[in-house]
């Protein structure tokens, strides 16, 4: 009797691999546009791979915006610290001449959330109307 014939396919171990997932964007994440009035909109996840290109729309739209810029952030689902200091950086480093350079409008639950447990949402209100009388 003859052993059998050998075949190096008996040895291997078939192993089935699941299909490469391709990495997240993280500009699929957050959305960002400036409207013609001046408002950033703003939705989705602002974190620590979203938030450079926030903070360089912040600034690019304070440019074109020197009277200052409105926040829309109604849609904002998630925002952390890296998030939030980019709206501070940009605040700070406004060089027009408004008093206000961001102003918040409409914020989502985790935003307003967030603005209140840091305690800036102040630096973002409105300015206050009337009341002078000049």
């Amino acid at each position: 009797m003859r052993p059998p014939p050998h075949h190096s396919t008996q040895h291997r171990k078939h192993v089935e691999t699941a299909p490469r997932t391709p990495p997240t964007d993280p500009d699929a994440r957050m959305t960002v546009e400036v409207t013609p009035g001046g408002t950033v909109v703003v939705g989705g996840e602002i974190d620590g791979t979203t938030s450079s290109r926030l903070y360089r729309t912040l600034v690019e739209a304070q440019r074109a915006h020197p009277e200052g810029v409105g926040l829309d952030l109604s849609a904002v689902s998630f925002c952390d610290c890296a998030g939030l200091r980019a709206f501070l950086a940009a605040r700070r480093d406004h060089h027009g001449g408004a008093c206000h350079p961001l102003t918040l409008g409409p914020v989502s639950p985790r935003m307003d959330r967030l603005l209140a447990l840091t305690g800036t949402r102040g630096l973002f209100a409105p300015p206050e109307t009337g009341g002078t009388g000049q």
